[in-house]
């Protein structure tokens, strides 16, 4: 399991990389960009040795996500995470359906996020994937 998280989690660091600097996604909530002397930082990086392969992002709206996940050809569309394959979903409309859209709103959750589950897939496959697909956007 160690080898596994390790390979899923420097995947995952080059895809939040890659996609922080995509001109199309409006942010990334990925834990290891957090700076220490911050708050939420301090509080990372005392209790963690890894940002992990987990983390969100944000596109302008709904109907850019799903633009954007329509068009993804590797990774698969499902609700789950830790795999060794990388998944992705558009919480608003799995995962949290059920929340009232306005405590969504309040906790910070953008109709355009999208979390995504990085596997253990070549990192360079994903991120070329993601490239074609926000070229829907």
């Amino acid at each position: 399991v160690k080898i596994r998280m390790e390979a899923a989690a420097l995947g995952a660091r080059k895809v939040a990389e890659f996609l922080r600097d995509h001109p199309k996604v409006n942010r990334v909530r990925y834990l290891g960009f957090l700076e220490k002397g911050t708050r939420d930082g301090d509080v990372f990086h005392a209790q963690s040795s890894s940002a992990g392969s987990t983390f969100a992002f944000d596109l302008a709206d709904e109907a850019s996500a799903f633009r954007m996940l329509n068009a993804l050809q590797v990774m698969k569309l499902a609700v789950s995470l830790g795999g060794t394959e990388t998944l992705i979903c558009h919480p608003g409309s799995t995962t949290h359906r059920g929340v009232d859209p306005e405590l969504r709103k309040r906790q910070g959750f953008s109709e355009g996020l999208v979390r995504i589950s990085v596997g253990i897939e070549n990192p360079d496959d994903l991120i070329a994937d993601l490239k074609q697909a926000l070229e829907h956007v």
